[in-house]
């Protein structure tokens, strides 16, 4: 198995785990004092306090561990797609293990994803991709990012502040999953230490953590795990290409066949929140 295969093996594992921690926080935030940054402690005791919760962030943890892993090993775009087809599990995990039956609907986006998934395999090289990015470049992309969440965060109210803050949410985490790329360019642990990615990792993920978890708690599962997905895929993949210089695939006819198979992995990973929505029902 290739380097960039067993990174794309990684990012399927990544993603159920993740999958399975964002149902879990789901269940267990909804019974937990009200999430916010200005009392990030407090925060954090409140939602450990909750059984549900905390095996929710174990999930997690072990999915982010696992998605870093594959970063080092294959181009991010590829493992932002393969992490979002993990998706497609969640229709027989529904249905063998919590009784939910899939609709039509469902199956069809799941084989959609599959099929997504087979066309981003072909053509795949072997050996790591290296992180090859300009700074400059780089941090006016996640800047970017990040002034887009910000301004959702702080002009959204209402009814719509959910949805707003699970978009800002996806926006943080993929700025986030590009640090991280940036930082597997380092090689060994001091220079990983000394990276000035390091620290633009962690707050955009602290940040991402907070405005997740509280759409969490005050939307509907479905708008908000469907739109963080969808804004995570969208930031993170086009990173791939603007920031790193991922490519389609050799050639024009397979770099055709790549580009169909990231619109159906985005398109399919919004037609399936349903079903992580449906997880999260049963955990509750």
């Amino acid at each position: 198995m290739s380097s960039v295969a067993f990174g794309l093996v990684l990012a399927l594992g990544a993603s159920v785990a993740l999958n399975a921690g964002f149902v879990l926080q789901h269940a267990g935030a909804a019974h937990a004092p009200a999430i916010t940054p200005r009392h990030p402690l407090a925060t954090v005791r409140g939602l450990l306090r909750s059984p549900a919760w905390a095996a929710g962030a174990v999930a997690g943890f072990g999915g982010w561990g696992l998605h870093v892993a594959a970063l080092s090993h294959a181009p991010l775009s590829l493992v932002q797609a393969f992490v979002a087809g993990g998706l497609a599990l969640t229709v027989p995990m529904a249905a063998l293990a919590l009784g939910h039956g899939a609709g039509p609907a469902e199956k069809r986006a799941a084989l959609a994803m599959v099929v997504a998934l087979v066309l981003l395999s072909l053509g795949l090289r072997g050996g790591s991709r290296a992180a090859a990015f300009d700074p400059a470049v780089l941090a006016a992309y996640v800047a970017a990012l990040a002034l887009a969440a910000a301004a959702l965060c702080a002009a959204v109210r209402g009814t719509r502040r959910p949805a707003a803050l699970g978009v800002a949410g996806g926006l943080l985490y993929g700025a986030a999953d590009l640090a991280i790329k940036a930082l597997t360019g380092e090689h060994g642990f001091t220079h990983v230490l000394g990276s000035p990615w390091l620290p633009v990792a962690g707050a955009f993920t602290i940040g991402a953590f907070f405005a997740f978890q509280r759409a969490l708690q005050t939307g509907g599962a479905v708008v908000v795990i469907a739109l963080m997905t969808a804004a995570t895929n969208v930031g993170s993949i086009a990173g791939g290409f603007a920031v790193f210089g991922d490519s389609p695939g050799p050639g024009p006819s397979l770099a055709a066949v790549h580009v169909l198979g990231f619109a159906l992995v985005v398109a399919s990973a919004w037609r399936l929140a349903p079903s992580q929505a449906a997880l999260t029902a049963a955990a509750a």
